[in-house]
């Protein structure tokens, strides 16, 4: 009889309503998406300006150096974002239970994103 009663909830899903770790997953990758904009922002703020055709017509200077300060702004919401879907990683691997459940390749792109990064900078700058 209790074989029966097994063989019922087989292929059943049984949650009632949504996981809250799945919840906490998708918010993971959504708040990471979101950092890593302002991020870009502050990388393209921070490289060396690249001297045009009207620079040297004009005889204007442009400054050839990263600016570090700025890009150490970059590199700390880098590391936020890298922990951030690392942390929305673990939860996920969890969380691969059932056929239907999946990893979510959002977040290794943006954990990948990040780690570079996040290297390109200890490369080039140091701590």
């Amino acid at each position: 009889m209790s074989d029966q009663r097994v063989e019922r909830h087989v292929g059943r899903d049984r949650r009632k309503r949504r996981d809250p770790v799945l919840h906490l997953i998708s918010v993971f990758g959504f708040v990471s998406w979101a950092l890593m904009l302002p991020a870009l922002l502050l990388i393209d703020q921070a490289r060396p300006e690249v001297e045009t055709f009207f620079d040297r017509w004009l005889g204007l200077k442009v400054n050839p150096y990263w600016d570090v300060a700025t890009f150490r702004y970059a590199f700390f919401m880098m590391l936020l974002i890298m922990l951030l879907s690392g942390a929305g990683l673990v939860f996920n691997s969890f969380r691969i239970k059932r056929k239907e459940d999946s990893i979510r390749v959002n977040l290794i792109i943006i954990f990948g994103f990040s780690l570079i990064g996040v290297i390109y900078y200890l490369g080039r700058f140091g701590l």
